[in-house]
């Protein structure tokens, strides 16, 4: 049985565990950002972060009550913001 401290919160509420999620260690090795240093790297307010993280729009990592956003994260949700974009081009 493995406990883990830190939980993962992924986009859209499912937390059971996928062959297409990451492994331990790549999580572990992967940059981590504060909600701060999140929002300065996608360019929104810090407010807008939590936003995000509260409608599940963007994953993070959960250790007690700090919500840590892991680089994979911001790669998705950025991917998403991409797609709906081209899409929106596309009508």
């Amino acid at each position: 049985m493995c406990k883990e401290r830190v939980k993962c919160r992924p986009v859209g509420g499912n937390t059971s565990r996928k062959e297409s999620e990451p492994a331990l260690t790549t999580r572990i090795a992967e940059k981590k950002f504060s909600i701060k240093q999140a929002a300065a790297a996608i360019g929104i307010s810090p407010s807008g972060v939590r936003l995000l993280l509260n409608k599940q729009k963007l994953g993070y990592y959960q250790s007690g009550t700090r919500r840590i956003i892991g680089e994979g994260h911001l790669d998705a949700y950025l991917a998403t913001i991409e797609r709906n974009k081209a899409g929106a081009q596309l009508r």
